[in-house]
């Protein structure tokens, strides 16, 4: 124990190397991908959040990841929900966790909301073609890099216009430096343009779709089986094309899965999710269920054999095995 204050006691003050100077604007994604593609002990490990809660926010958050990918997407987040969850991200893990957000192609509101709340990624979905992430670039940033507009309810006057860097100000040049555009490409239309996808300058890195991509390439969708060839060649496109313009991958591998992360590692990702929040939930749930539903079935088991005479010895996933009782 110690009688000096918090900010005398940094080891319990968060790591955050890449937050921003406020907790309102995006951390610098860019530079954590690309030193988490030079270094691999500089890996991002975070999780997916599709469940539209701040509270779930806020319990992901306080473990600290490196960040947070929320699916807007999929999940069912409105406006609010949305903002709130990428600030609540960002101030419960003190500025360790940044925010990732894939929005729906062509879904200004959803994008334009992200963006103002402070998200330091946008992941865009269904990319085929350079002139795709392009239009998302010009909507992300502002000029000279984009056209993105700046918004009053963003800014605070005496607090919004200090920066970490000089000349930046209202924080503008945070926002270009900082975000971070990742391609996601899910097609055999996008993996035969990857090469143009993946060269284009404002883009930060790649993902790889693969149940769309199977649905599209009319092979079967592939969980722990051996993946089809189809698949594998894709994959191998995908990752070369990372390899070839410097582009840092993201994905999904269970952390129980030390092989396939392993894999991930060595092809260049720098940055991977090792949990869905629905995932996780389900799993606890059908976990304890059968876990408890063995363990009655052993005691009465060995009750019903007592009665009998007989001791008996069962396993919680085992048969009985009786013996005779002396």
């Amino acid at each position: 124990m110690s009688n000096q204050g918090y900010l005398d006691q940094p080891e319990l003050h968060a790591k955050a190397p890449y937050r921003a100077g406020l907790l309102t604007f995006p951390g610098n994604l860019q530079k954590a991908l690309n030193e988490a593609k030079e270094d691999p002990k500089k890996i991002m490990f975070g999780v997916a959040q599709g469940i539209p809660s701040v509270f779930v926010t806020k319990l992901l958050a306080a473990a600290q990841p490196d960040f947070i990918w929320l699916d807007v997407e999929h999940g069912m987040y409105n406006r609010l929900t949305l903002f709130d969850c990428i600030q609540a991200a960002q101030f419960h893990s003190e500025g360790k966790t940044m925010v990732m957000v894939r929005v729906p192609k062509h879904d200004e509101i959803s994008l334009t909301t992200a963006l103002d709340a402070g998200a330091a990624g946008i992941v865009l979905p269904h990319t085929e073609s350079a002139d795709d992430v392009k239009a998302l670039i010009k909507e992300a940033f502002y000029p000279p890099l984009g056209s993105r507009s700046y918004s009053p309810w963003t800014y605070f006057p005496g607090i919004s216009e200090k920066s970490i860097y000089p000349g930046d100000g209202f924080n503008i040049q945070t926002g270009n430096r900082h975000i971070a555009i990742i391609a996601q490409i899910e097609s055999v239309k996008g993996i035969e343009n990857i090469d143009e996808i993946a060269a284009v300058p404002g883009v930060a890195g790649l993902m790889f779709g693969r149940g769309d991509f199977s649905m599209d390439a009319g092979i079967a969708l592939s969980m722990g089986e051996p993946p089809d060839p189809i698949f594998t060649a894709a994959m191998d496109k995908f990752v070369a094309a990372g390899k070839k313009y410097g582009k840092p991958l993201f994905g999904l591998a269970g952390a129980s899965n030390a092989s396939g992360m392993k894999t991930m590692i060595d092809e260049g990702y720098a940055a991977i999710c090792v949990g869905l929040d629905t995932w996780s939930l389900t799993g606890m749930v059908l976990s304890g269920v059968s876990g408890a539903k063995a363990l009655v079935e052993k005691v009465e088991a060995e009750s019903a054999a007592a009665a009998n005479g007989a001791a008996v010895v069962v396993p919680v996933n085992g048969s009985a095995k009786e013996t005779e009782s002396k």
